[in-house]
């Protein structure tokens, strides 16, 4: 019954959702922007908590001391203070909230040593060190945050150290060095570190700010002389290995990219060169909106008009350089839509990368036994099966499969997953194969979502299809009959379903396990043995409804199609 009246309620937003109301419009907007705010403490009367409210706001940015006046404590005193101020952010935010800090180590830290939080050393210094060294720095650093409360670290930085007299990042010591391989090695041991913690990293600057002479802080800077393509390469290093969530983008000038714009404000930067040529689909934000270079410039109509529909997803306001009251920011941004200039589709967009980078910054990770063991009988099933001898067990995905474990709990459930080899009442499908059934991920019944194993690689979770289709196992089914499953899996099916269809445009079908023997005809379908087949009635048809009705827009494709 709970699932039917879910359904109806996706329904009923799916069709409303054609007919935005100005209210929901500027939550929409509202969760665009991570704003910076005065005080250490935060109640219901405060106005962050209001804008928060009123406006879901995306995030917050969190400062140690005022920029005009360093002695005077901002947001952060001590370690004890933070946790109460992150713990009643969350408390009174209504959506997942960003709660950010530039915690990148060296003269960029806002959890400094003399209040009473761990010294990290700098890129700089880091970078001359064996890894093993910035992996143990990391790791702390990463830990600290998450038990602070910090959820988006801006670091690390991937500028290059190609230009000696630049102040804001080489001077400061900020960069890993001036080859691109060696930054993009070290950024990727912070980035491995935070996301072990759930901590996002934001890389920054793009396209690239170490070349650069003057500071954006403080008003125009033109690297046109100076910026070479090499400053690309970190980034290219980065997505090519899949560590790439979120981008911050430089308020710098550049000729040969845009003869305009400063690359905030440059679709040629952020849509062309970021989205189109090195293929990134993360999330993109922006230094502060608030930094010379943008504000002498531009008014705040200008900036953010040319920012989000040059395909920047979230506005980073600190409120430490100036303020905008957030009032101000979304009714601006709201006129600018209202009026056509900012086209409805953009902030659509925007809001599902956001909602998707929260979907995936909230997924535990829970490996399953995965050795070589398991690898080789991986190996060993897929020829068997698929009449193929493969190096690995990577896989393209195309498919997403919902199953239930028939398990009423979730220990039972992940004990049944967690062995590399087939439990012994499994006589049912022993003969084909000793290699246990698995999943990539698996949802507890509030809708916690689990990663046992890598997203790319095989599982056995469905006869036929394995070599293309991602699993997902959703705790419940008693008997492996009963349609028990939660309005909460339901929600958490549609955030990750949606989550891999952006990380893998690839995927063409959401199938229950129940619907895979429609697939038979299908190409992606290799099974060679004609007697190896199951009757499956998971996850439900109620849950394959409730879950497509809430992807409606992602297109999927159906078994039988």
């Amino acid at each position: 019954m709970k699932i039917l009246l879910l359904l109806f309620t996706l329904f009923f937003t799916l069709n409303a959702s054609q007919n935005i109301t100005d209210v929901a419009l500027k939550k929409m907007i509202g969760r665009m922007l991570i704003v910076g705010f005065d005080t250490q403490f935060v109640d219901e009367n405060s106005q962050i908590v209001k804008d928060m409210q009123q406006y879901e706001l995306g995030g917050v940015i969190l400062f140690d001391r005022f920029y005009s006046d360093r002695n005077r404590t901002k947001n952060i005193s001590s370690p004890e203070q933070l946790r109460e101020l992150t713990k009643e952010l969350g408390h009174f935010s209504r959506k997942p909230l960003f709660i950010a800090v530039d915690q990148e180590g060296g003269r960029v830290a806002r959890l400094k040593p003399k209040y009473g939080f761990l010294e990290i050393a700098s890129a700089k210094a880091l970078g001359s060190l064996p890894d093993k060294f910035a992996k143990e720095a990391y790791a702390k650093n990463a830990k600290m945050l998450r038990e602070c409360g910090i959820n988006m670290n801006f670091a690390p930085v991937v500028d290059l150290a190609v230009n000696p007299k630049n102040k804001v990042i080489v001077g400061l010591e900020r960069s890993y060095g001036k080859e691109p391989q060696k930054v993009a090695h070290y950024a990727g041991i912070m980035i491995d570190a935070q996301t072990k913690e759930n901590v996002v990293s934001v890389l920054k600057h793009f396209p690239g700010h170490g070349s650069s002479l003057g500071d954006s802080h403080k008003g125009f800077v033109d690297i046109s002389k100076t910026w070479s393509k090499k400053e690309l390469e970190p980034y290219k290093i980065l997505l090519r290995e899949g560590k790439v969530d979120a981008i911050m983008t430089a308020h710098v000038f550049n000729k040969h990219l845009d003869a305009t714009y400063p690359a905030t404000l440059s679709r040629n930067v952020n849509t062309k060169l970021l989205r189109e040529q090195l293929g990134f689909r993360g999330v993109i934000i922006s230094d502060d909106m608030q930094m010379k270079a943008i504000s002498a410039h531009y008014s705040l109509k200008e900036a953010t008009t040319l920012a989000i529909n040059a395909g920047v997803d979230i506005l980073l306001f600190g409120n430490q350089l100036a303020y905008n009251s957030t009032q101000e920011i979304v009714e601006t941004i709201f006129t600018q839509i209202k009026n056509g200039v900012i086209p409805l589709q953009r902030i659509q967009e925007a809001n599902a990368k956001i909602a998707n980078l929260h979907t995936k910054n909230s997924i535990i990770q829970k490996p399953i036994l995965f050795t070589q063991k398991r690898i080789d009988m991986t190996k060993a099933y897929i020829k068997k099966h698929y009449g193929m001898n493969v190096k690995n067990i990577q896989i393209k995905p195309k498919i997403i499969v919902l199953h239930w474990t028939a398990e009423p709990s979730f220990d039972a459930s992940f004990k049944r997953l967690y062995p590399e080899k087939l439990f012994s009442d499994r006589k049912d499908i022993a003969a084909a194969s000793l290699l246990n059934v698995s999943a990539q991920f698996l949802v507890a019944r509030g809708g916690t979502i689990y990663q046992l194993m890598p997203d790319n690689w095989m599982a056995r979770h469905v006869i036929g299809l394995n070599y293309s289709a991602i699993g997902v196992e959703n705790v419940g089914g008693e008997g492996n009959k009963k349609e028990d499953l939660t309005p909460a899996q339901v929600q958490a099916n549609i955030r990750l379903v949606k989550y891999l269809k952006a990380k893998y445009p690839t995927i063409d079908y959401l199938i229950g396990h129940l619907e895979y023997r429609e697939m038979e005809k299908n190409p992606l379908w290799l099974e060679r043995d004609q007697g190896y087949r199951t009757k499956k009635a998971d996850p439900g048809e109620n849950f394959m409804k409730a879950v497509r009705a809430g992807v409606n827009d992602l297109h999927l494709k159906l078994p039988n199609e």
